[in-house]
């Protein structure tokens, strides 16, 4: 695979991505990873501060849920990044 195939498959991914954040199903995970985030937060406002293993579970939790939409919006990112140098490539090629 040469270097504008890997560019237009990481275009793809990233407008891939774009479309799941946009559609129901995309919309109703991102909801769903954001619940679970702020239950955790919450789990950390009463949990027993010397109880170590259930505050490093929540920080887990709480931090799956941002990690969710931020993997997302980097495939997305990224995919932007390619395309624009993708066509600067084909520009450049022709």
């Amino acid at each position: 695979m040469n270097e504008l195939d890997e560019l237009a498959a990481e275009a793809e991914i990233g407008d891939a991505a774009k479309v799941f954040m946009e559609s129901e199903l995309g919309r109703t995970i991102l909801g769903m990873a954001e619940q679970e985030s702020e239950v955790a937060r919450i789990g950390l406002e009463t949990v027993d501060p010397s109880n170590l293993k259930e505050i490093t579970r929540l920080q887990n939790q709480a931090a799956l849920g941002r990690m969710f939409k931020q993997w997302l919006e980097e495939l997305i990112e990224k995919g932007n990044v390619a395309l624009e140098i993708y066509r600067h490539d084909k520009r450049s090629n022709t």
